[in-house]
């Protein structure tokens, strides 16, 4: 009787997490605010609905978030939440535009403590099939007129009765 042998180990594709430019995505919300000398550091590939860019500054957490928190309220951004941790100098915030999420992080960079790296998460926009939305329907009535004419009562000597 021969041994029983292991199923062989499956090589799962690890193909590279970013896209191939470093320039930012036609898919980023057009009023998305960008840190004045802000450096693009990775632009991820879409994961899922999800999209990821982390930049890099050389500016300090106080300045970074009181520019964020003003440009994001100017543009109709709707922040949802925002955390901020001076101890860790970290700030998070969660917002919304036009029924798309997102969210930015500012934390020191893992390769120099100096700089903060500001990490950016939004959603892609939904891809609509243009033949499932059905046509505007544009009606030429100007109102309000005149009621239309009432059925008349069958039987006038009953009074309607309503419950």
């Amino acid at each position: 009787m021969a041994a029983p042998v292991a199923p062989p180990t499956v090589q799962t594709a690890t193909g590279p997490t970013d896209e191939p430019s470093n320039a930012l995505p036609s898919d980023l919300y057009k009023a998305m605010p960008i840190y004045p000398d802000a450096k693009i550091e990775h632009v991820r590939k879409p994961k899922g609905a999800m999209r990821e860019i982390m930049f890099s500054s050389d500016a300090q957490m106080p300045e970074m978030v009181a520019y964020y928190k003003g440009e994001l309220k100017k543009d109709d951004f709707h922040i949802t939440s925002s955390l901020i941790m001076p101890a860790r100098k970290t700030w998070s915030c969660d917002f919304n535009y036009k029924g798309r999420p997102g969210s930015i992080m500012l934390y020191p960079s893992d390769e120099d403590k100096a700089k903060m790296t500001i990490d950016l998460i939004y959603e892609l926009p939904a891809h609509i099939d243009e033949s499932l939305i059905e046509p505007t329907e544009n009606f030429d009535i100007e109102g309000p007129g005149e009621m239309a004419q009432q059925a008349p009562n069958p039987n006038p000597s009953e009074k309607a009765e309503r419950n």
